[in-house]
C-alpha cells in the first residue's frame, strides 16, 4: 500500500468517525427533546432550541417563578463535562453555594473560590458541603424547618446555588434516564418547596420573637 493510499485511508476512518460522532449528537438531542415536549402539557412550558446540533431548552412560570431546564458543556480540567442544569426563580438575601462532598477535583485557584463564594460552613454536613459569605445567615436558615430535609431531597444534584435571585441545581448528564419526565417532575416539586421554604425561613429570622 502506498504512502497515498495509507494518508486516504486513515482519512477515510476519520470521516466515518466524524459522522458518526455527529449522528450520535444529533439523535440524542432529538430523544432529549422528545423528553422536554413531555414537560410542556403538565407546566405549560415549551420547549426551544437553537438548532439541531443545539441542546434543547425548557422554560416554564411556575406558580409565579420562572423555571428553566437546560444543558451546559463545563470544562473540568481536561475533560469537558456536559451537566444538566435547572433554574428556578427565588427571592433570598445572600447567596448559599452548595457542593457535592468528593464530586469535584480540587480546585485550582481555593483562594479565589472562598472569596467569591465565601468560607465553609461548619453546620452543614453530608450530602453537600456548604459556602456563604453570611455564615450566620446560612447556617440559621439551612437549620430552620423543613429546610435540611428538602436540600437532602435534591442529592441526585452535585452542586446547589440558592439566591440570592434563583435557585439553581446541577449534575452530570448520564443519558436519557436524566430527562424521565416524572424524576424530573419531581426535582422541580422539591426545588419549589426548598424556595418556599428558605425565603419563609428568612422572613421569620427576620422577624422579632
Amino acid at each position: 500500500m502506498s504512502l497515498t493510499q495509507m494518508t486516504l485511508y486513515f482519512l477515510g476512518i476519520v470521516v466515518v468517525i466524524i459522522i458518526a460522532m455527529l449522528a450520535h449528537s444529533y439523535l440524542d438531542k432529538k430523544k432529549i427533546k422528545k423528553r422536554l415536549l413531555q414537560l410542556v402539557d403538565p407546566l405549560k412550558g415549551r420547549v426551544s432550541q437553537d438548532g439541531s446540533f443545539h441542546y434543547p431548552h425548557f422554560h416554564c412560570n411556575l406558580n409565579g417563578r420562572a423555571f428553566d431546564l437546560f444543558f451546559d458543556i463545563v470544562k473540568v480540567g481536561r475533560h469537558h463535562i456536559l451537566y444538566s442544569i435547572y433554574s428556578l426563580g427565588a427571592a433570598l438575601p445572600h447567596p448559599l453555594l452548595l457542593i457535592k462532598k468528593n464530586e469535584f477535583r480540587p480546585m485550582a485557584d481555593p483562594e479565589g473560590f472562598l472569596k467569591s463564594n465565601g468560607s465553609m460552613l461548619d453546620k452543614i454536613n453530608a450530602p453537600f458541603q456548604g459556602y456563604s459569605p453570611e455564615p450566620q445567615w446560612a447556617e440559621k436558615i439551612y437549620l430552620t424547618g423543613e429546610v435540611k430535609k428538602s436540600i437532602s431531597a435534591l442529592d441526585e444534584f452535585t452542586s446547589l446555588q440558592c439566591g440570592p435571585d434563583a435557585l439553581i441545581a446541577g449534575k452530570p448528564y448520564e443519558g436519557l434516564s436524566d430527562t424521565d419526565s416524572e424524576k424530573t417532575l419531581q426535582a422541580i416539586v422539591s426545588l419549589e418547596k426548598l424556595a418556599k421554604e428558605m425565603e419563609d425561613g428568612t422572613l421569620s429570622a427576620a422577624c422579632p420573637a
